[in-house]
């Protein structure tokens, strides 16, 4: 069921990959670490409501950002957990080897492209 494209990755690819993959952990922690002191150094100031507003705004904002990243930072984890047991680079839904063009994208990526859209299709297809 896998493409030609979607053989099993070399042990050069695995290791790039990996190298990649502890890169974006180290940037998204950064940004976590950045985050989280920014926003712990908002002080609530006085000023009129249209002030207040905007800095509820950002504050809002910056916690959305904080959420993303670490939402990221959780499947970058899991993707590296997966290195140990040697199950990088398979799909979860089929075990089928998921390409290297998609993990050099979305090195994180859990699923093949077929299973990711046959996924997709089963969400619109409940979602009626």
């Amino acid at each position: 069921m896998a493409r030609a494209s979607e053989k099993e990755l070399t042990a050069k690819q695995i290791s790039e990959l990996k190298d990649l993959l502890l890169e974006i952990r180290k940037e998204l922690l950064a940004k976590l670490k950045e985050r989280r002191g920014g926003t712990a150094n908002t002080e609530t100031r006085g000023g009129d409501e249209a002030d207040q507003a905007t800095g509820d705004a950002g504050v809002a904002l910056e916690t959305r950002l904080m959420d993303r990243d670490a939402k990221k930072l959780r499947e970058v984890e899991r993707a590296l957990k997966k290195f140990e047991d040697e199950t990088y680079g398979y799909c979860e839904g089929t075990d089928e080897p998921i390409g290297y063009a998609r993990l050099k994208l979305r090195p994180w990526t859990r699923h093949s492209v077929m299973y990711k859209e046959e996924l997709e299709l089963e969400r619109k297809r409940v979602g009626r």
